[in-house]
């Protein structure tokens, strides 16, 4: 029984996955026409945004799953400029905030919805911290100042959009009984 729990979870985080994936085509080439794959603001609101579903609903495995099938399609279908970065660092993303989610189920089974989606968003907005440096100054070699310019944009994305249309799409689940 639990396996076949399991194994539901998986797939679903698999369909979100493939869902977050096509959407990514749509957004991370408008973001390469928009800033010449420098910066991917439509990209990181999509992949996070899916990010916190899944992790809100399955944890750890969910996290992974969807957002690697993300980053894998779209590096495949090559999206972005920098599809072939995606796969890893949505991975740090992923086994991170996948822990979190785990951590809160364990240890806080009754946090309501939109509690657990900003704790989750909260994480990754430190996260983009070291991960944003990572790609602006380390990948695209673009000025320390860059970075310092950029930082605040994406952790404003991930706080606000990301954050907003993650309790959207969960409630939106949730109301349907998709996954009952």
């Amino acid at each position: 029984m639990f396996r076949e729990f399991r194994m539901k979870q998986a797939v679903t985080a698999l369909v979100l996955g493939v869902v977050a994936g096509v959407v990514a085509s749509f957004a991370e080439r408008a973001d390469a026409i928009i800033t010449g794959g420098n910066a991917t603001p439509l990209g990181y609101v999509n992949t996070y945004t899916w990010l916190l579903v899944s992790a809100a609903m399955f944890g750890l495995l969910g996290a992974v799953i969807t957002t690697e099938v993300q980053a894998f399609l779209g590096l495949i279908t090559a999206a972005n400029p920098l599809s072939w970065l995606w796969p890893m660092v949505n991975l740090v993303f992923a086994i991170v905030v996948g822990m979190v989610s785990e951590g809160l189920s364990r240890f806080r089974p009754t946090i309501k919805v939109h509690v657990r989606l900003i704790v989750l968003s909260l994480t990754c907005a430190l996260l983009d911290i070291p991960l944003t440096y990572v790609v602006i100054v380390s990948v695209l070699r673009l000025p320390f100042m860059f970075y310092l310019l950029a930082l605040p944009v994406y952790i404003i994305l991930q706080l606000v959009p990301s954050t907003m249309l993650s309790y959207a799409i969960l409630r939106a689940i949730r109301r349907a009984s998709i996954l009952t």
